[in-house]
């Protein structure tokens, strides 16, 4: 396990992050390691931030949905175990942030920082405080990237669903909103009652063309 920083070691705020990201992005690009080396223990929200916001509309996004499920998995596994900072994966820590997609992208994060902060506050501390939070936080996302990796033949919202349950994990446990928690967990919820409801209607049209086709070989 990552030893904790070091006294005195000082660390960028996610807003100081993100502006220096956005700053870089538009320049030379800034190395997704280098960005999560300034953050300390925030780096873990970051990572789950960064790579939830593009998923927050209705199509998939391909190869990138697998990798991305498995780095918020790994991310909240981390989570769960006490590690300071993520260890992902070589191909996502050396992903280079940098044209106008990033910037973007980057931008996006900000702006939705910025909206949850309109409803956030810290409140219900008991749910995200110490290792019992980091935990339980750590958990919810785990989940929500298992649920986002899961293979659904771009079914529109299939990304959508998981990646909210993660973005509010993250929100939670960014802005110390116990509240987060329950409408993270929400999205887990909705997440697999769609799920459910898809495979009841692929089951059900299944059953039907099963029984077409019976009918039409006799």
């Amino acid at each position: 396990m990552e030893q904790p920083a070091a006294a005195g070691e000082s660390h960028e705020t996610i807003d100081e992050a993100l502006r220096t990201c956005i700053t870089r992005a538009q320049s030379d690009g800034i190395a997704l390691e280098e960005a999560l080396a300034r953050l300390g223990p925030a780096s873990f929200c970051f990572v789950c931030l960064l790579l939830s916001v593009p998923f927050i509309q209705p199509f998939s996004l391909g190869p990138f949905t697998m990798a991305s499920g498995l780095t918020f998995m790994a991310a909240g596994w981390q989570m769960t175990r006490g590690y300071h900072a993520p260890h992902l994966p070589k191909a996502m820590n050396g992903l280079r942030l940098h044209g106008k997609t990033w910037v973007m992208v980057l931008g996006l994060c900000e702006k939705t920082l910025r909206f949850c902060r309109r409803f956030t506050k810290p409140r219900m501390q008991n749910w995200v405080a110490g290792r019992s939070g980091e935990r339980l936080v750590g958990w919810l996302i785990l989940i929500g990237g298992f649920l986002l990796a899961i293979p659904t033949a771009n079914i529109p919202l299939n990304n959508t669903l998981p990646a909210l349950m993660i973005l509010f994990a993250a929100i939670a446990w960014l802005e110390k909103d116990g509240g987060m928690i329950f409408v993270s967990l929400a999205w887990g919820v909705l997440t697999l009652l769609y799920f459910v409801g898809i495979l009841l209607v692929i089951w059900f049209f299944g059953a039907q063309i099963a029984a077409w086709w019976q009918e039409f070989r006799k």
